[in-house]
């Protein structure tokens, strides 16, 4: 594509007629880095500063002058990601789903009552406060948890001891070490299928 190609966004439309999700952005190195709008890809695309790795089978993107596969996971070709700036983060749900990893921290049992790791997807994790908020529960690191749904309703505003419940690990505040790269953390949304293409065909895992 030549750098001099310009999009008028305002004349782009799609060939299908449901509505286009965001798409999946990449660092050099294929790591997972965000979410953007469709449209502010294609300025990305008209500028040379990005490749599509994966693009959708049927919908299109449609202009005076382009007609383009529409993408779903492209990968930037200079950037490479942040520095971490510190060397603790400051909470929020985001940082604890993070730290968790997208893990319910209670385990889960089988139908054999053998303890797994259950990862949540996007719409089915939460944050659950260990000591209940009406209990004078903190918004800390050290009490809340990346928690599924279903555990956090049953729970309630229980104490944890009076729910049976086991914890994988205490929560701690995240350590970070300064200067090194930041990695961020993808969290699976069946629901979009940018996040299954890249589920699927670029991480290659089964669902």
């Amino acid at each position: 594509m030549s750098e001099h190609a310009v999009f008028h966004k305002s004349q782009l439309t799609l060939t299908a007629k449901d509505k286009m999700e965001n798409v999946i952005v990449l660092t050099k190195q294929f790591q997972y880095h965000t979410e953007v709008p469709w449209r502010k890809v294609l300025t990305w695309l008209a500028k040379n500063k990005i490749e599509v790795v994966l693009e959708h089978e049927e919908k299109e993107i449609v202009g005076a002058e382009i007609r383009i596969k529409a993408p779903l996971v492209v990968r930037l070709l200079d950037f490479v990601g942040y520095k971490i700036k510190r060397n603790t983060d400051k909470y929020s749900p985001g940082a604890v789903y993070d730290r968790d990893n997208n893990i319910c921290q209670y385990w889960h049992k089988d139908e054999n009552g053998k303890k797994y790791k259950h990862t949540c997807v996007v719409g089915e994790r939460s944050i659950d406060h260990i000591i209940p908020q009406d209990k004078k529960g903190a918004d800390s690191f050290e009490n809340c948890v990346c928690a599924c749904k279903t555990h956090n309703a049953e729970k309630s505003n229980r104490p944890l001891s009076e729910t049976g419940f086991e914890l994988i690990r205490k929560p701690r505040v995240p350590r970070n070490r300064k200067g090194e790269m930041a990695i961020f953390k993808f969290a699976f949304d069946p629901e979009k299928l940018s996040h299954r293409y890249y589920f699927e065909k670029f991480l290659g895992k089964v669902l």
